[in-house]
């Protein structure tokens, strides 16, 4: 382990094949919810008060998805399966509180960058980017929101039990 017995931090292609695979996982949870939505409401993609309603439904979703796994140790397959945990800056576990404010970090800098390619220039949708090119740049190879929120993203040893036994 690093100085001060921290958990060495996440290198960037890890961080990139977390997402990755957290985004084939999320496929099916957001799929699945916004259908039960588009179900009791009869939305059917119209713009409109029930298109801003599934909107920020799909927002809570993922919130929940987020704060609940980020939080408190816990941890969701992607992250097991990659060894990933997200950390306080002290090495502590996350609050649900923290977890939800990096949440807030992270859909606050991708919305922004998406609306800003939206509105303003199509080459500003590379701002998407951008939390995950800090992660190359930083010392501790933390990404823009987790600079925000005062996160880590560490490297944990898989638990004794999800180990292979040669017999």
């Amino acid at each position: 382990m690093p100085e001060g017995g921290l958990a060495p931090a996440a290198d960037p292609w890890r961080r990139f094949m977390g997402l990755a695979y957290e985004a084939i996982i999320l496929f099916g949870v957001v799929w699945f919810a916004d259908y039960a939505f588009s179900a009791l409401t009869q939305f059917r993609g119209h713009p409109g008060a029930l298109r801003t309603a599934f909107q920020w439904f799909t927002l809570g979703v993922l919130a929940t998805y987020f704060t609940y796994f980020w939080s408190d140790g816990r941890r969701s397959l992607p992250m097991k399966t990659m060894s990933l945990q997200l950390q306080t800056r002290a090495g502590a576990a996350v609050s649900p509180a923290h977890a939800f404010l990096r949440f807030a970090a992270v859909a606050a800098l991708y919305v922004g960058a998406l609306a800003a390619g939206h509105y303003v220039s199509g080459w500003l949708n590379l701002l998407v980017l951008a939390p995950f090119g800090w992660s190359l740049a930083d010392r501790d190879r933390r990404a823009l929101y987790d600079v925000i929120a005062g996160t880590r993203l560490v490297v944990r040893a898989p638990d004794a039990r999800m180990r292979s036994v040669d017999v």
